[in-house]
């Protein structure tokens, strides 16, 4: 039982370094999506400003600052789609390394679970191996006692 027992602690010992894995791996994840979101949030920025500068350069009759103005909003829409499949190939690539971040907290708190009620019973068991071989030198010494007791008592029958 007690070999089982090291056995379960080594287990979950790699299942709390796989979990730490799975964690950095998840962080890591969640990192990319965030920095692709807010990538997102500046190129709509840009786009907004490069709309802002078009009006103005309409307002003054600038046809050609009008022009470049167009072209720094098409080019921010194909960056922003870009980004736009980016983030949701990042949001997938995380809700994976969650799962499998769960998925391993789990089997470890499992394991956990399993390794605690074995450390139970060991603890009860030997509890009871100490009470009993208490118990054991109680009686043999009770008995040694009586014997003893018994030899003097028929000593001193003998003596009278």
């Amino acid at each position: 039982m007690r070999q089982r027992l090291e056995v379960l602690r080594r287990l979950v010992g790699l299942y709390g370094v796989v979990e730490e894995m799975h964690s950095a791996e998840l962080q890591r994840m969640t990192a990319a999506v965030r920095e692709t979101e807010h990538a997102i949030v500046v190129e709509q920025d840009l786009a907004k400003s490069a709309r802002i500068d078009g009006r103005g350069a309409l307002a003054m009759g600038d046809r050609v600052g009008w022009m470049i103005s167009e072209v720094q909003q098409k080019t921010a829409g194909r960056r922003l789609q870009r980004l736009e499949l980016a983030r949701q190939e990042r949001k997938q690539s995380n809700d994976t390394a969650k799962q499998q971040y769960m998925a391993t907290r789990l089997k470890r708190e499992q394991v956990k679970g399993v390794l605690d009620e074995i450390a139970g019973r060991i603890e009860i068991e030997d509890g009871w191996r100490i009470q009993s071989d208490s118990d054991d030198r109680f009686l043999a010494r009770c008995r040694w006692t009586d014997a003893k007791e018994k030899m003097r008592v028929d000593r001193e029958m003998k003596a009278s």
